[in-house]
Formats: structure tokens, C-alpha cells, sequence
């Protein structure tokens, strides 16, 4: 047996350091002792980050939740591999007293088994970021608050043509997004033409061009098993500023301190890809710092674009947080920065990508971005007593 895998060892090494162990639930993927698919370096840097905090973090997918036992199986550091080639260990547990909620598949978290473990676990300890926002409760959430209605799109559920219909009276353009949504993937621009209504649908393929409709109606009944399928809702189009045809937005990442306070760790520009209608980078996007705008742009003013959105983005995330009743440590907020300056919610994301490395950012604000959900899981197990659940 290999000494890391010494409940021994474990229990010596939390009391040694006086952290508790933070559990991080995802669907962990090993080869010889490495983390690997999309998220493993993301979660290999999560525990190397908690390394640097003098604590121990544990990556752990729901399946290997023991209720019976109160205990799960899941990946340390290996303390014995090189610094420089950090790899996991397999470890057995008890339940940690705070979790971070990774899982990026709603229909992995929503499968029954899942959902099970997943209830299980909030009563032995305190989970943050736990499952998603849909697009239409978000909408809710914020246009409640009087600060948020003049820079939140014109949005309605969309429950047959009507509100279809009246948006694209009122707007030259108007999006049709799922509610649970990701990537961009199933979001239909519908344009007023000459002659009717030109839609374009996104797929994994990239951009359908569906045609040109007469009216709405029609427009709604070319999508309507599509639409009726999954909720769906409409919404206004901005006219967003644009680089070389590309359309730009701003992404925000907001996360809470070790104080658990809300603060912008990263504030980044995405530029829609050539020929794209919406930013996102995994369909063509490119990312670059916001000072960029300012390189191509002699016009654009990038202190007060920055001074608007930080002055926007402070209060959303307790209202969302509030909102959704249940505790939260990240989000992307999407900003539009619209061509008459006033930038403008687009969407708010509870579980925004961060990639372990930067190219065109800053390093710093990296490290950072894995550093805020260490510490803030960090603040939130001085608050529970030893079973993992919070103290009265």
C-alpha cells in the first residue's frame, strides 16, 4: 500500500497544516497518474493551487460517493512525484466539509443516481456553486431589481409565436436561446429582411441558414418541434459594437475572497469568430485583454468602458445569488458593449471556463482565478463543525 493512501497520513497532514481537506466534485478522468480530457489540467491545477495554501484538496466524482459509509474514493497529490510532473493518487475519505462544485454536465448532474449522492452530500457538508442557472430564471432574478431593467435585453418566455411576434415588431433582430443552453450551440438570429425574416441557426456544424420567412408565425413554425422540445427564450438583439464585422462582448469573471466578499478577478473581451454571430470561444472566439479595444478603436474609451462595467457587474452577483437561494462562489457575467456605450447583460454563467494558462492575459489574474475558490472554501469550513454541516 502506497503511504499516501494512509488515512493516517491524511488525517496527520490536515491536523499538521490546520485546514480542512476541500473536496472538488467533477468527473475526474486518470492515466498514469495524471488527470487528463478537457478539464483535467483545470482540476490537476485546482489541487496544485491547494498545495500552495497549505491545504489538501480532493477531486471525487459522485459515483464514488459511499452513503452507507459516509465516505468517497477520489484524486490527491501524489506527494512523492516531482513538483515539476505533479501526479494523483487514489485516496479514500470521509465526506469534506466544503465542495466545489465542477460537474460541467447538466444532464450528468441531473441523472437520478446523481442527483441522489448529490442531496446526500449537502447535508454532510457545504457545497457552493452547486448546478446551473437557466437563462430564464436569471432574466427573473435581476429584472426584479429597478438598477438592472434598463440594461437587461427585452426577454420573454417563449411559449408560442406571440412574443415572437411582438419582439420582432419592436427590434431588427431578436435571438431565440434554450434555456439551458451552453456554447452557443441551439440559438437561432432571426433578422428583419426585405420580404419577411431571415433565420440562422447555430449547430455543432456551425452556422444553418434557415431561410427567409414571411412573418413570425412562420418563422416560429419551422422551429416549433425544436422550440416545444425544451424551453427556449426570446430575446432582443443588441447592436453590439463590432471589430472588422465581429461582433465583441466582455466577459467578467466575479468570485468570492477568503472574506467571502464578491470581487472581478478577470475582465476579458471575446470577439466573435469570422463570419460567427456570437462570441463564445469555443466556436472561433478569440479572447483578448479589453485594452486591445483601444489599439484598433482610437475612439472607444477603455477607462470609462471599465469604470461602467465594474460599477455594473458589483451588484449582480448578490442579486443573482439571492435569487437562486443557495450559496455561490463564481460567475461570468457576458457584457454587450453596445455602439451607444452603455454596456448591456447579455447572460450570467454559474460556472464560467477558466483555463490553467494565458497567452494573451495575465498570468497573475490566472493564478488568481484558481486561487479564489480555494480560499473562499477555505472561509466557508471555519463556519460548519465537524460533521460538515453549517453551525447554527
Amino acid at each position: 500500500m502506497n503511504w499516501l493512501d494512509s488515512p493516517v497520513w491524511l488525517c496527520s497532514l490536515v491536523r499538521k497544516v490546520r485546514r480542512p481537506v476541500i473536496g472538488i466534485m467533477a468527473r475526474p478522468r486518470v492515466s498514469e497518474g495524471v488527470l487528463i480530457g478537457k478539464q483535467g489540467p483545470v482540476l490537476m491545477k485546482y489541487l496544485v493551487t491547494a498545495k500552495r495554501l497549505h491545504t489538501l484538496a480532493c477531486v471525487f466524482d459522485p459515483h464514488e460517493v459511499d452513503v452507507s459509509r459516509q465516505r468517497l474514493t477520489g484524486y490527491v497529490l501524489d506527494a512523492s512525484a516531482h513538483r515539476d510532473n505533479p501526479q494523483v493518487q487514489k485516496v479514500d475519505l470521509p465526506i469534506p466539509m466544503v465542495i466545489y462544485d465542477q460537474l460541467l454536465s447538466r444532464r450528468y448532474e441531473n441523472a437520478k443516481d446523481v442527483s441522489k449522492v448529490r442531496a446526500f452530500l449537502k447535508t454532510r457538508a457545504h457545497v457552493f456553486n452547486d448546478g446551473y442557472f437557466d437563462k430564464w430564471e436569471v432574466y427573473q432574478w435581476l429584472s426584479v431589481h429597478p438598477q438592472f431593467r434598463p440594461v437587461l435585453p427585452k426577454t420573454e418566455l417563449l411559449t408560442s409565436a406571440a412574443p415572437l411576434r411582438r419582439l420582432l415588431h419592436e427590434y431588427p433582430t431578436v435571438f431565440v436561446k434554450p434555456i439551458h443552453g451552453s456554447l452557443g450551440l441551439g440559438i437561432v438570429k432571426i433578422t428583419r429582411v426585405e420580404g419577411g425574416y431571415e433565420a440562422v441557426l447555430r449547430t455543432k456544424e456551425g452556422n444553418s441558414d434557415e431561410g427567409v420567412f414571411a412573418s413570425a408565425q412562420d418563422v416560429y413554425n419551422h422551429f416549433r418541434k425544436r422550440w416545444q422540445a425544451s424551453r427556449h427564450i426570446a430575446q432582443q438583439g443588441l447592436n453590439l459594437y463590432a471589430v472588422g464585422g465581429r461582433p465583441v462582448d466582455v466577459r467578467v469573471i466575479m468570485q468570492k475572497n477568503g472574506e467571502g466578499q464578491w470581487q472581478s478577478t478577470k475582465i476579458f473581451v471575446r470577439m466573435a469568430g469570422s463570419g460567427e454571430f456570437i462570441s463564445n470561444l469555443t466556436t472561433g472566439g478569440e479572447a483578448m485583454p479589453l485594452s486591445q479595444l483601444g489599439k484598433s478603436d482610437k475612439n472607444i474609451k477603455i477607462a470609462r468602458i471599465k469604470r461602467d462595467i465594474r460599477q455594473l457587474v458589483s451588484e449582480v452577483p448578490v442579486a443573482i445569488e439571492q435569487g437562486a437561494a443557495r450559496t455561490l462562489g463564481e460567475m461570468g457575467i457576458d457584457i454587450g458593449l453596445c455602439e451607444s456605450g452603455r454596456p448591456q447583460i447579455i447572460e450570467v454563467n454559474s460556472k464560467p471556463w477558466k483555463t490553467p494558462e494565458t497567452v494573451n492575459g495575465s498570468t497573475e489574474l490566472v493564478e488568481l482565478s484558481f486561487e479564489r475558490p480555494i480560499r473562499f472554501a477555505l472561509h466557508l469550513a471555519h463556519g460548519t463543525d465537524v460533521k460538515g454541516g453549517a453551525k447554527s
